[in-house]
């Protein structure tokens, strides 16, 4: 029986910065366009899902340069194509909340789960936290933080928690009356006053940090590793996309804040 001689296919691979396949090197150039040398067997070999992957690449370097990061990493590209796909649910039964939810649009639907979060996120740490001085999950964010980055001023320490003025003020005062933070002069300019952790502040944190992770593992519930990422990565784009506006100095009214931010929220918004 005779065999049939191996057919060079040429595939023309436009715009995708591959360079060409050698049959035998497999050698790279970068210049596109380019062309890949595959050897094959068959009369015909399907593209189309490299076609796909392509062009899914071409649009995150184009998502990237919009949003000014310069992370190429390849588990941030897949946690951005994870989080582009359209996903058809099976058809189910009604669940009894649905009802109240058919009429909210996605983004109502997306800022009350994201408060609900914030409350179950609450109770868990509470009860983590019980018989400790710490009375709030935001008492132990501020101490872990300020451990971390020691020593703040207390501006500083209320903007790395994304905490309002008034609110983070009363959160620092029970840190000092429980002796777990203390205040000292700055060490160049006497008028600035520094946070630092106490010793004692430093038993609470190693008392509860176990726990306080054992929380934080219920509060992302029943997700796999896949999942969590692609939720992180989505609100980590949610995050940089608010933080700017919180640090911006406050406006007199709704109205001025939607003048000044929509217009750049809709410009960094995907088509419809």
């Amino acid at each position: 029986m005779q065999t049939r001689p191996l057919r060079a296919r040429t595939l023309q691979l436009n715009g995708a910065g591959l360079r060409p396949w050698h049959p035998r090197s497999f050698s790279l150039c970068r210049r596109p366009p380019c062309r890949a040398v595959v050897s094959l067997t068959s009369s015909a070999m399907d593209y189309s899902l490299l076609k796909q992957l392509l062009d899914q690449v071409e649009a995150y370097e184009q998502h990237q340069q919009g949003s000014h990061s310069t992370s190429n990493k390849l588990a941030r590209f897949a946690a951005w194509l994870h989080a582009q796909a359209v996903l058809t649910p099976a058809a189910h039964e009604p669940h009894p909340d649905e009802m109240h939810r058919s009429h909210e649009t996605v983004e109502v639907q997306i800022s009350k789960l994201v408060v609900f979060m914030n409350r179950y996120a609450r109770v868990y740490s509470r009860l983590a936290l019980a018989g400790t001085p710490l009375l709030t999950i935001d008492d132990f964010a501020y101490l872990a933080s300020l451990y971390r980055a020691q020593p703040l001023s207390k501006t500083e320490l209320i903007t790395r928690n994304v905490h309002e003025k008034a609110s983070g003020t009363e959160v620092i005062k029970r840190l000092l009356a429980n002796g777990l933070i203390a205040e000292q002069a700055h060490a160049t300019d006497r008028r600035r006053k520094q946070l630092s952790v106490t010793p004692e502040g430093h038993a609470v944190l190693r008392q509860v940090v176990g726990r306080m992770t054992q929380a934080s593992q219920l509060v992302a519930g029943d997700l796999n590793a896949e999942e969590r990422q692609q939720l992180l990565y989505l609100l980590q784009r949610l995050d940089r996309f608010h933080l700017p506006i919180f640090l911006a100095p406050r406006p007199e009214s709704f109205a001025e804040l939607l003048q000044q931010w929509e217009p750049l929220r809709a410009a960094a918004a995907p088509e419809q």
